[in-house]
């Protein structure tokens, strides 16, 4: 199967540019486009992702009949439904979870007699919960016009957060990736803070991803390129087995052998102007290479930030801390529908280095350490920043 790359999430819905863009998807950032990670269809990889599997044109292929619809309900209506049950049967993760015949049947009934798109709405909700994947979910347009991001933080006329580092002591470098809320600036920030850290030699590195809670996962990983190294690092697989694999080569991100590219052009599907440095192809070498590396997670460690978690999963050195994750390590694909609202689907589940399948489970840590929101605030007393540097401090990298 030929994917173009995953990665959006809801804060990353309309940064996709493009048609058939994998975007990695995030539901637990309450309405701000970041799914991190979406597929698509005929331009280059650069959106499918943790919970978002990208942006892609609307246009299902029939999958099955649907039941004959009563002479109330109009012909728009008939096709806007058929069309929405066929993307879910033909594209979900879990299309062979669902008796779609029975499904049809109950969607057709709830929508008797429509006359407008918007009046099958419900019946739309009802295969949708059929589905029954908590990253797959419609909006109707109010919300998903919500979805469109600004380059400042709501109410706050702040900038969004990028990702930060520092060295810890002298000799372990920490650095901290948020949601990729608003893409513009992040790897760009978070590659200068890693190189900024490395001028100190630290001997390990703890990557913290507690306050990650979904995005665009190619952004993420351009960041931590440095310390993932060239490879294999994960991939999605769909229903049918058809896996697309995460690789880095010299600091250039690839899935299903094609590469990320560092900006993407404006989006045909929204209209929204393109992104600019949306990865640096981040080549950087650390002064001290393949260094161990502890992962801290929580639960809102989510979908591109679980997506973060899994490149380190089966790395040799590699070590997680803190908490299960959220449990939405999974690829999802927007598709904007005629009347302004839009359907997520979740088309893949990731998969690690190994091969391990990772889904809606959370994601239990190497080494659990309870911690609370005041020990991530206060920056000092951290237990899981704590246990991380002890086991650290006690690798050979350390003791050279």
């Amino acid at each position: 199967m030929k994917w173009a790359a995953p990665a959006l999430d809801e804060e990353d819905l309309v940064t996709t540019g493009g048609r058939r863009r994998v975007v990695l998807l995030s539901v637990s950032v309450a309405l701000t486009v970041g799914l991190a990670t979406a597929a698509g269809g005929t331009s280059t990889a650069a959106g499918l992702g943790h919970g978002g599997v990208g942006v892609r044109p609307a246009d299902a292929v029939a999958v099955g009949p649907s039941p004959q619809p009563s002479a109330d309900m109009s012909a728009a209506a008939e096709l806007y439904l058929t069309h929405v049950l066929d993307l879910l049967q033909s594209k979900s993760i879990d299309k062979k979870k669902v008796d779609w015949p029975q499904v049809r049947r109950q969607a057709f009934a709830e929508a008797d007699g429509a006359r407008t798109t918007a009046d099958t709405y419900d019946a739309i909700d009802l295969a949708v919960k059929a589905v029954d994947n908590p990253h797959t979910f419609f909006l109707r347009p109010d919300r998903a016009g919500a979805l469109v991001p600004s380059p400042e933080v709501p109410g706050t006329g702040a900038p969004p957060q990028v990702p930060s580092g520092r060295l810890l002591g002298q000799r372990i470098g920490y650095v901290s990736l948020p949601a990729t809320e608003k893409i513009p600036g992040y790897a760009r920030a978070g590659a200068r803070a890693v190189r900024t850290v490395d001028a100190s030699g630290p001997c390990g590195w703890i990557v913290d991803l507690r306050g990650d809670s979904g995005g665009a996962v190619w952004p993420k990983l351009d960041v931590l390129a440095p310390l993932l190294g060239d490879g294999r690092l994960g991939g999605f697989v769909d229903a049918d087995g058809n896996e697309a694999a995460w690789a880095l080569d010299k600091g250039q991100l690839s899935v299903d052998g094609e590469v990320i590219p560092k900006d993407l052009p404006p989006s045909i599907e929204t209209g929204e102007s393109g992104i600019d440095d949306y990865v640096t192809h981040n080549a950087y070498v650390l002064k001290r290479p393949r260094p161990p590396v502890a992962v801290l997670t929580g639960p809102e460690t989510a979908s591109a930030g679980e997506a973060a978690l899994i490149a380190f999963r089966g790395r040799p050195e590699s070590r997680s801390f803190g908490l299960p994750t959220a449990g939405l390590a999974t690829g999802n694909a927007s598709y904007p529908l005629n009347d302004g609202a839009l359907l997520l689907v979740t088309e893949a589940a990731d998969v690690d280095r190994t091969g391990r399948r990772y889904a809606n489970t959370p994601i239990a840590p190497d080494v659990r350490v309870a911690f609370t929101d005041r020990d991530m605030a206060r920056g000092t007393g951290d237990p899981a920043v704590a246990a991380a540097r002890k086991w650290l401090e006690s690798r050979p990298a350390c003791h050279q």
